[in-house]
């Protein structure tokens, strides 16, 4: 399997994965933070999701290389299974007897 090149860690990533780590941690640890807050809102949006928005942003190139190498081993597990095929069996046509055809 092929390694993305990585680039050196930049310090807005660092944070970010610091801030999904803890977000997790304190959604998990702490029910309260579950729920609506009226000053800061949905509490789980900016704990969990902003960050995982962010973090996607900045490695939507390395995304887009991973879902397609994906999709395209996947397109050729599929064409590799194919469907059954019918079995070919020679089968013996019988004649069916003629009923004698009666002229007016």
């Amino acid at each position: 399997m092929t390694r993305l090149v990585t680039a050196p860690r930049d310090p807005a990533m660092t944070m970010l994965w610091v801030w999904f780590a803890l977000g997790a941690l304190a959604f998990v640890c702490v029910p309260a933070l579950r729920m609506r807050d009226p000053f800061w809102g949905w509490l789980p949006f900016w704990l969990l999701v902003a960050p995982a928005l962010d973090l996607a942003v900045l490695h939507r190139v390395r995304l887009c290389a991973v879902s397609r190498a994906w999709l395209a081993r996947a397109r050729r597990r599929r064409r590799s299974i194919q469907q059954a095929r019918r079995l070919h069996v020679r089968r013996v046509l019988r004649r069916t007897p003629r009923l004698a055809t009666v002229n007016p």
